[in-house]
């Protein structure tokens, strides 16, 4: 089992990283939507590129990694402060 000092971190780490999520979800949301829209305005106007395609996927990619880096740091930080407290 951890030592006390490590789970207190990973604790700490976990309500960080729900406040992060809490303040720039809905800019990451928001964002996601303008890369779709532009994507499939350049679509319907036919000048979709394939380096345009790239770059979107590229950084929906990100946004997608970055969200679950979080949701990961969120998760631990639960399960270590319930082992800290004994619940199953």
């Amino acid at each position: 089992m951890p030592d006390k000092d490590t789970i207190i971190d990973t604790v700490q780490d976990g309500q960080a990283a729900r406040l992060i999520r809490h303040n720039v979800e809905d800019e990451l949301m928001a964002r996601e939507e303008d890369i779709i829209t532009e994507l499939v305005n350049a679509y319907r106007a036919d000048v979709l590129t394939n380096d345009k395609l790239r770059g979107s996927i590229g950084e929906l990619a990100g946004i997608r990694r970055f969200r679950e880096g979080l949701e990961s740091k969120i998760r631990r930080g639960v399960m270590a402060s319930e082992a800290q407290l004994g619940v199953d």
